[in-house]
């Protein structure tokens, strides 16, 4: 998966808990759309207990970090940590933060994140708005109607949060981070109360420090990639979404992933297991 070329090395972690069927799906489509890319992969278990450790312990081109000492009764705050200690550990100029059930498309798809970090100086993160299995034009409708709305507030003298709208920080599913900045500056993907993302939290602690977090539209990140939204939790065993109305429709959207044609394809591929 490396390069010879002059493209930076890029880190990709991913924490995991118990979700081997969809770890299986996200990193052969990592492996399978990555060619020609200087990438590590770092997985991070959350204490697992079932047969995808061995199955993570048997993968020669990733780098697995194991924290036997975590329990479900930590999420999410371990997936938080879970991109702290990967940090650490990278060895990438940019570093991605990426959820288990993102399943890449296509080639190209960190083009987009390259890009608007070297449009500006001044950027350390970048990424897209949320991308979840919705009607597009919904998607569409909230993003734009959101801005309008922070847009009138500031308007009559209600700024609001500002750049800290919702739609206005990398969504920490799939996004990129210049490394150097996260570590010299100690940032941490913990929020703080009130805060219930990573991707915000960080961005918070970029913005306090000068740095911008620019993003690119949710359509060029849907063209490389597709993030069953919650279907981790809703498929883990004791999963904190459990009987409940997000739970089933969590189950449902991953179900219809799952079943997809190219989906399936890559959960046949076990060649892209060797190394």
């Amino acid at each position: 998966m490396t390069s010879p070329h002059c493209q930076p090395l890029v880190s990709v972690c991913i924490p995991h808990w118990q979700v081997g069927d969809m770890m299986r799906v996200c990193l052969r489509s990592l492996r399978q759309h990555s060619a020609g890319v200087e990438l590590e992969i770092l997985v991070v278990d959350n204490g697992s207990r079932d047969d995808s450790l061995d199955w993570l312990r048997s993968l020669p081109w990733i780098r697995l970090i194991e924290r036997p000492g975590e329990t479900p009764a930590n999420w999410p705050m371990n997936v938080f940590t879970a991109w702290d200690a990967g940090a650490r550990e990278a060895r990438g100029r940019y570093f991605v933060t990426m959820h288990s059930d993102v399943f890449i498309k296509r080639d190209g798809w960190l083009a987009p994140f390259l890009r608007e970090l070297a449009r500006d100086h001044r950027a350390a993160a970048t990424g897209a708005w949320k991308l979840e299995l919705e009607n597009p034009l919904y998607l569409w409708q909230k993003q734009v109607f959101g801005e309008a709305v922070s847009g009138f507030k500031r308007l009559i003298g209600r700024p609001g949060r500002s750049d800290e709208h919702k739609g206005r920080y990398p969504r920490d599913y799939c996004a990129m981070y210049t490394r150097d900045v996260l570590l010299q500056h100690n940032l941490t993907f913990c929020p703080e109360p009130g805060e219930i993302t990573g991707g915000h939290a960080i961005a918070r602690q970029l913005w306090a420090a000068g740095y911008a977090t620019p993003v690119f539209p949710v359509w060029e990140m849907a063209e490389h990639l597709v993030h069953v939204t919650h279907a981790t939790a809703a498929v883990a065993t004791g999963s904190a979404l459990k009987h409940s109305r997000a739970q089933q429709k969590a189950e449902a959207r991953a179900r219809q992933m799952l079943n997809s044609d190219w989906v399936q394809a890559l959960r046949q591929a076990t060649e892209l297991d060797a190394a």
